[in-house]
């Protein structure tokens, strides 16, 4: 049994109770993630129990407190300017695609805006997928010169009249990695008959990059055309995930650039992130829901993932692990990874009149 504190001298918050009724400690509820409870001790210290190891009545009012913080968080958010009201998600189709088994990164086409691209967790070629809301396999093709170790999201956007894809190599489970990869290339062609056009794809540029502050594990990116810069959410045991920016570097393969971290915030573990086409808005994907941020007017990233994000529903997903915009800028899509593979729409229902000045 795990609530062997009772020594300590704690004389604030809830007393909490094993499952036995034998053990007691007495510590500040922090959080529930991922089925441990997050305590904080009287020192400042904090530790996490599984949730089944408290009594029943423990068990309940965590699960009471816990809806009771979400349910506040909804209702400070849901009338801020800027906020987008979703609707509820509808399954649009199953992923045709034989090949695509672990859809890991998802990312709209800007060529042709009804078309998605996708690739594969580890286990795969550096390859891309492309196919439609009905799932239909249009094609893929390959990364030139590039090696997947563990590719794990993907990002569109457009730059000076071209489109582009970035697809990031960062996952590292085992933070023995000091250093990332991220490709990018020009958003290969497709016709609307074949598919997609070409066998390869030439880099446009490859990015390595570290983080500033030590080894992370990230399964999430997204590219913000207007600022020219790359967001990373890393992946974090219990309730965070760091944020790091990347100002978009020089095209210089043999140079490391440093990711910078801006923000910290308080959503579990992120699998999946894009960013709106007009950067007003930076979606969080977790294996539950999404967390959506907004920026205003003149303001910075650093500044927007300080206030509380809008939570947003979605269905069950077994291994949720990518996320993207649709044409509107506003509409959610999503894959799984597990097959068959879902793709799911979340619409918007309403947006709030205008961004705070």
């Amino acid at each position: 049994m795990m609530l062997c504190l009772v020594g300590l001298s704690a004389a604030r918050g809830r007393t909490w109770h094993d499952r036995n009724g034998q053990e007691q400690v007495d510590a500040d509820f922090g959080d529930l993630n991922d089925g441990r409870v997050i305590l904080r001790m009287p020192d400042g210290s904090t530790i996490a129990i599984p949730l089944t190891e408290f009594s029943k009545a423990d068990q309940e009012f965590i699960h009471k407190e816990v809806e009771r913080r979400r349910a506040a968080i909804r209702a400070q958010v849901k009338t801020r300017p800027g906020t987008i009201r979703y609707g509820k998600a509808r399954k649009l189709c199953e992923l045709q695609a034989p090949d695509v088994n672990e859809s890991s990164g998802m990312a709209l086409s800007r060529n042709r805006p009804e078309v998605f691209w996708t690739h594969n967790d580890s286990g795969d070629y550096a390859r891309l997928y492309a196919f439609d809301r009905r799932g239909k396999d249009l094609g893929s093709c390959e990364i030139k010169g590039a090696y997947a170790y563990d590719f794990e999201d993907m990002a569109s956007f457009t730059r000076n009249g071209k489109n582009y894809l970035l697809v990031g190599d960062v996952g590292n489970n085992g933070l023995a990695a000091a250093v990332q990869i991220l490709h990018l290339v020009e958003e290969p062609p497709i016709d609307p008959a074949r598919g997609v056009a070409v066998k390869k794809v030439p880099q446009a540029q490859t990015i390595h990059y570290g983080y500033e502050d030590d080894h992370r594990n990230c399964e999430a990116l997204a590219v913000d055309p207007a600022t020219n810069t790359i967001l990373l959410a890393s992946k974090e045991r219990g309730a965070l995930c760091r944020i790091y920016m990347l100002p978009w570097p020089e095209n210089n393969p043999k140079k490391v650039f440093s990711a910078k971290l801006i923000a910290t915030v308080n959503v579990p573990p992120a699998t999946g992130m894009d960013i709106s086409p007009d950067g007003r808005r930076a979606v969080i994907l977790t294996y539950s829901h999404a967390y959506e941020f907004t920026r205003r007017r003149g303001e910075d990233w650093a500044a927007a993932f300080k206030r509380l994000p809008a939570e947003i529903e979605l269905p069950p997903r077994r291994q949720g692990e990518s996320i993207c915009y649709g044409p509107d800028g506003k509409t959610l899509y999503l894959t799984s990874e597990k097959r068959p593979t879902p793709l799911w729409e979340v619409p918007a229902v309403q947006e709030n009149e205008q961004l705070q000045r």
